[in-house]
């Protein structure tokens, strides 16, 4: 059953899923978006800037499933490679070097990385022992195990979660950060395909309203569902 409404906090709503619905769809969307009220109206928004144009024959995570396996088998010769394979036992690259690779050699957009240990140990303990430091020692002392935090956590290479925990989801992220660009090379380009990507951006950033239903899934969010700003 559709949702009659959806809750997206404000900041990630701006920053983070208006972006990657313009890059996701090769559109700018304007300022002002005072006239959108419902998942409809901002769908709407986008494909007036760009209309799919009813083309394209193919899958479009098939597509990029098919490309990272040609991709991982020039690492890896004559293993085969399944969709459920994890990045961890297939990649010889760390996580941000694995993103940044795939993004060069595909030229599509990539997921995020989560934190790996490294970046989570230095975000939680860096604060606890500058202030002791501070306190204990010197503020001389208090900088320096800050800096180390930061060298600390700018060292974290990523964790394989998420949309890096396997070929299958890595697919997925990519064609849900890629529609417009996927269309160009020939994936199947209907208003259906776009608005169940589009439906997937709304459900990864929002929650249901009135319910405790999660993860919430994108069959879940229709045209007539309110996308409401906390």
């Amino acid at each position: 059953m559709a949702l009659d409404a959806i809750r997206i906090d404000d900041d990630d709503f701006c920053f983070d899923t208006l972006a990657l619905i313009e890059r996701s769809f090769a559109v700018t969307l304007p300022k002002d978006l005072r006239h959108i009220a419902t998942a409809g109206d901002l769908f709407d928004e986008v494909t007036r800037l760009r209309p799919p144009t009813g083309t394209g024959e193919r899958c479009d995570s098939a597509m990029v499933f098919y490309l990272l396996r040609r991709i991982f088998a020039t690492v890896r010769p004559g293993e085969r490679i399944a969709p459920d394979a994890r990045l961890a036992d297939i990649s010889e690259l760390p996580p941000k070097g694995l993103r940044s690779f795939l993004a060069a050699q595909t030229g599509l957009a990539m997921p995020g990385i989560r934190l790996g240990m490294t970046a989570l140990a230095a975000l939680l303990l860096t604060p606890v022992v500058v202030v002791l430091a501070a306190w204990w020692i010197d503020a001389f002392t208090a900088v320096a195990f800050a800096i180390a935090g930061v060298l600390l956590f700018l060292s974290d290479r990523g964790a394989f979660s998420g949309p890096w925990e396997s070929l299958r989801s890595l697919s997925l992220a990519i064609a849900q950060e890629n529609v417009a660009a996927l269309a160009e090379i020939g994936a199947r380009d209907r208003p259906e395909d776009w608005w169940r990507r589009f439906a997937c951006i709304l459900a990864d950033a929002a929650e249901p309203v009135g319910e405790e239903i999660r993860p919430l899934t994108a069959r879940r969010i229709a045209r007539h569902t309110r996308i409401e700003l906390v």
